[in-house]
């Protein structure tokens, strides 16, 4: 019994850097989204991780499979113009820690390269869309991506981490721009996806999603710490943080509105 849709699993990818000695250091996360064109069956191929990724990089390296084939090639995605502005775009609040890179659609056509991707307007759905739809406090989750370097040579398959929303009211995201979700993530999966479980159970009366759809983006976590006081002088002589298991999460609204800057023109949702 399927879970996650195969195209999710595919539609994530492991983000590095080449090193001095020309080999990899894989660092984050992303994935792939689509937004539909006005041309039939054509979306506008998009990569979103974290601004933080991102920032102060030339450029980065991702891997993509060409279609019928299971060979993994590493490709190079600039991040800089020769000028020095980005390729990529960011959201207008600087608190809003995710960056969208469009990819060239002509490159992944007339290379063959397979391109599975969360449509945002099929695949996806904001705050307000999930919870009109029964996605609340308490609704399992799945983070996917690739935690503490943990990537295969010959497979491009994520880690997945179950977890649950924890808060996601308005007014948190309003204040914040996140929601919480209760989930154990670390470095590495700074630009994973959250995606939810499909349900069929729910309470009498209330809403059911039975699809799972990409909810937002990953971008840190909640860190607990400790002060350790001596004393005889009262003074704080260590802090010890560790990770509460709270992630910060970008709800997929703020994903839009990015990508509309890009490619202006909202796409309706199919809720």
């Amino acid at each position: 019994m399927a879970i996650i849709p195969e195209h999710y699993l595919n539609s994530v990818v492991s983000i590095g850097v080449r090193t001095e000695v020309n080999t990899v250091a894989w660092i984050g996360t992303g994935f792939f989204v689509g937004k539909p064109a006005e041309q039939k069956n054509h979306v506008y191929p998009l990569l979103v991780s974290n601004k933080h990724v991102f920032a102060g990089r030339e450029s980065v390296v991702i891997r993509m499979k060409k279609k019928d084939k299971e060979e993994l090639q590493e490709l190079n995605a600039t991040l800089k113009n020769k000028d020095g502005s980005l390729c990529y775009t960011t959201h207008d609040s600087d608190d809003i820690d995710i960056a969208v890179l469009p990819l060239n659609a002509q490159f992944i056509k007339s290379g063959g390269f397979d391109f599975p991707c969360f449509n945002l307007v099929d695949n996806c759905m904001s705050s307000r869309e999930l919870q009109s739809n029964g996605v609340d406090e308490g609704s399992i989750v799945y983070m996917l991506g690739f935690p503490m370097g943990l990537v295969n040579l010959s497979s491009n398959l994520p880690i997945c981490r179950m977890g649950c929303i924890s808060r996601m009211s308005e007014s948190q995201i309003q204040e914040q721009h996140n929601m919480l979700v209760d989930i154990q993530n670390f470095p590495g999966n700074s630009g994973s996806p959250i995606i939810t479980r499909p349900e069929r159970v729910s309470i009498t009366g209330t809403p059911c999603l039975a699809k799972s759809v990409l909810t937002g983006i990953v971008h840190s976590y909640i860190p607990y710490q400790e002060r350790l006081v001596n004393i005889q002088t009262s003074e704080v002589v260590e802090i010890r943080s560790e990770n509460s298991g709270i992630a910060y999460v970008h709800p997929v609204e703020y994903i839009r509105e990015i990508v509309d800057k890009i490619y202006p023109g909202t796409a309706e949702s199919a809720s």
